[in-house]
């Protein structure tokens, strides 16, 4: 039996948010895969919604899969429907296919005695879930589940709450499905084999966008030290905070005048904050030092947090929020060169109620009313500026307004981005930290990657805010090692194709969103048939388009087999980047003889498709290494073929199982010098399945295989 598991997705009021298109994936992806049963561990919502709630179970349980499911605790948020919602859960003792599954109701951190007594059941044959790990429970709940485990050592305990997916023997903890929230990885649902007992993932894959990091950039605290410091990085993007108003200006400047001389393309200053007292806007007299600045230095945005006022004030003066607005309208109009201004949102302190008494600003529709107001009075445009880490931290709200509803309620909004780690400990949340994982443990960038990659919110400056000393080098670091990576895939299929039926745009915008570097579409030589000049023109102009956001390749793949080849291909498509060659160990293929002598006429890169080289080494009698190394000399390269994809019925190729999983191979193909490329072999983009390729080119890497990169250059 095929079971899959999902847990922690923590869907918000907002449906537009990106949970709920990760519901839809994750049913649609069990749906696909012929799954048997689906178990939800737990945190169907954020906060204990009702209606969300009622949404998720009515998904769940219409979908056509047999499927368990349990509340969590962030379920139970909502006092005015705790009470049901912990009701609305499968029952404990279960049996499906010949095997029993538990499930275990523990949303409020406690295992009731019935519940305790039925999981005694349980042998080695049968699965458990619950929401939280052992350890998390209640006192007492923890003890008596602690007995029951050491008394069922070989039963698969499966639980969520942590975000986390870690397998420890028999206790299995599950990965999120929160592009929010997921930790050390992408949000993924997880596959689970009762007969092998193989656990698999399915990652809703969300990788740092390849056009991301030409809007990096720094907020410099430190004047005119880290203006320097993005001088010598060539970093494109800086902010000045307010203390600059204490600096000497010449000095700025000068620091400045280098900055862009180098290459530094948007400058942005921090204003102070600004407060409403006695009826009057106020701010202190560093406000218009920085006007004066930015005349001199044709600064192209400011930022400015929401001001400090509390909810209330502006509940009962009415002129509070516009006598602010005047305030800072009354400023920036005097500028005459364009600037760009992004209100930022801001966090609670910890001495603030959850109440009006809190200073104004912390939810969305509070921060996009005050840039509704002063863009209503200011000739330049007016914007947010989001701040991911205030959103985050910004208990209790950050429960209602996830990181994802941000984007999706703002997001059209957005000119500017503040970017921070947050950390968690001892009850203390500590700010603008150095980004250590992009799937980290208090903020996950899933969300945020997927909204830039589908053009969901506005690109605009991303602005590293960190504090500590080395921050900013940490930060870099991490995301220097994904630029640094080309990931491809020369593999992939279109309506060109007789059993594709994409349009080429889906296909490259989900490359896109997977995070390519290159694309390479290579339909199959049969199926474009005569289209062959229209083909190669069609992706000319297609590379064109996209040409800021990914390359892409024009290939072909050719079947040797003489029912489907054309001698005629070789003239055709002279001018393509490369073809794909496939069947050349059938007995029928025109190459099977002479296949260097094939690949030699069509004079551009040729590379064999999806065949076990080394199987054919053996029936043939061929010495691998020296198979592998005259296709080296000849320049031509052998295709790691990861599908996992609808088409072909979720088969993967055991060739390339066995190559991972061999070190003597990988020895032979690291010696003989081949290069070796990656292919998807999509045929339907919504089956995209990035992750592989990715984890490939990975693989590859660290183990010293040269890409096909080499030969096609890209």
């Amino acid at each position: 039996m095929k079971i899959c598991f999902m847990c922690d997705l923590h869907l918000p009021e907002d449906k537009n948010a990106r949970q709920y298109k990760v519901l839809d994936w994750a049913i649609s992806d069990a749906i696909k895969k012929d799954t048997d049963c689906l178990i939800f561990a737990g945190d169907a919502t954020c906060n204990g919604n009702g209606d969300v709630y009622d949404y998720f179970i009515n998904k769940f349980t219409n979908c056509g899969i047999q499927g368990f499911f349990i509340p969590g605790n962030s379920d139970l948020r909502d006092s005015s429907s705790a009470m049901r919602i912990k009701g609305i859960s499968s029952d404990c003792e279960n049996e499906l296919y010949n095997t029993k599954i538990f499930a275990v109701n523990d949303s409020d951190g406690e295992v009731s005695e019935d519940t305790l007594a039925q999981i005694e059941k349980a042998d080695e044959q049968s699965i458990v879930f619950m929401h939280h790990p052992i350890e998390a429970l209640g006192h007492k709940s923890a003890e008596l589940m602690t007995k029951w485990r050491e008394s069922h050592k070989k039963t698969k305990l499966f639980f969520g709450h942590n975000h986390i997916s870690v397998t420890e023997d028999n206790d299995i903890s599950l990965q999120a499905m929160d592009t929010d929230k997921a930790i050390g990885e992408n949000a993924c649902i997880t596959y689970y084999d009762t007969v092998t007992q193989n656990i698999r993932k399915a990652y809703y894959f969300c990788p740092v966008p390849a056009d991301l990091y030409g809007y990096m950039g720094i907020s410099c605290y430190k004047s005119p030290e880290q203006i320097n410091y993005a001088t010598d990085k060539g970093i494109a993007n800086i902010e000045l905070r307010p203390n600059c108003a204490k600096a000497d200006f010449s000095v700025i400047h000068s620091a400045v005048s280098s900055w862009r001389e180098s290459g530094g393309t948007d400058l942005s200053i921090h204003m102070p904050d600004i407060s409403y007292i006695n009826g009057e806007a106020v701010a202190d007299e560093s406000f218009d030092k920085l006007i004066e600045l930015a005349k001199t230095l044709k600064n192209d945005r400011f930022t400015i947090h929401v001001p400090k006022v509390s909810v209330q004030t502006t509940l009962d003066d009415s002129t509070a929020l516009e006598k602010i607005c005047d305030f800072l309208a009354d400023r920036f109009n005097s500028l005459e060169h364009n600037v760009v201004i992004g209100i930022e949102n801001m966090h609670m302190t910890a001495s603030e109620m959850a109440d009006n008494t809190r200073r104004f600003g912390y939810i969305p529709g509070e921060c996009e009313l005050l840039i509704k107001m002063l863009s209503k009075k200011c000739r330049h445009k007016v914007g947010f500026n989001f701040d991911i880490g205030h959103a985050r931290n910004n208990a209790p709200y950050s429960s209602e307004f996830q990181i994802s509803s941000w984007l999706s309620k703002l997001g059209r909004y957005i000119v500017g981005y503040h970017i921070h780690q947050v950390t968690y400990d001892n009850e203390v949340f500590e700010n603008h930290m150095p980004i250590t994982d992009i799937y980290g443990r208090l903020i996950s960038y899933g969300t945020l990657f997927a909204d830039w990659s589908e053009e969901l919110i506005n690109k605009a400056p991303f602005i590293f805010e960190m504090r500590p000393e080395g921050s900013y080098d940490i930060t870099y670091n991490v995301f220097d090692s994904y630029k640094n990576k080309k990931y491809f895939d020369i593999h992939s299929h279109t309506y060109y194709s007789d059993c594709g039926r994409d349009d080429p745009h889906d296909l490259i915008k989900m490359a896109i969103r997977n995070g390519m570097s290159v694309l390479g579409i290579s339909d199959h030589a049969y199926g474009i048939k005569d289209r062959k000049p229209q083909y190669e023109k069609e992706f000319r102009d297609l590379a064109e388009q996209y040409a800021d956001r990914i390359k892409v390749l024009c290939g072909i793949e050719i079947n040797t087999i003489p029912r489907f080849y054309d001698e005629k291909d070789a003239e055709l498509i002279k001018n393509y980047d490369y073809c794909l060659i496939e069947c050349i160990n059938d007995p029928e293929s025109v190459a099977y003889d002479d296949f260097i002598g094939f690949c030699k006429k069509f004079d551009i890169p040729c590379g064999i498709a999806h065949t076990d080289l080394f199987a054919m080494c053996e029936k043939r009698g061929y010495d691998p290494l020296e198979y592998f190394t005259t296709l080296a000399e000849n320049n031509i390269f052998w295709e790691m073929n990861v599908t996992y994809d609808s088409i072909h019925q979720y088969r993967e190729h055991p060739y390339v199982i066995d190559f991972m999983n061999d070190s003597k191979k990988l020895e032979i193909v690291k010696k003989s010098g081949v290069c070796v490329s990656i292919g998807l072999d999509s045929h339907r983009y919504e089956d995209y399945d990035g992750y592989k390729a990715h984890y490939m080119y990975d693989f590859l890497v660290k183990n010293g295989i040269r890409l096909v990169s080499e030969i096609i250059k890209f």
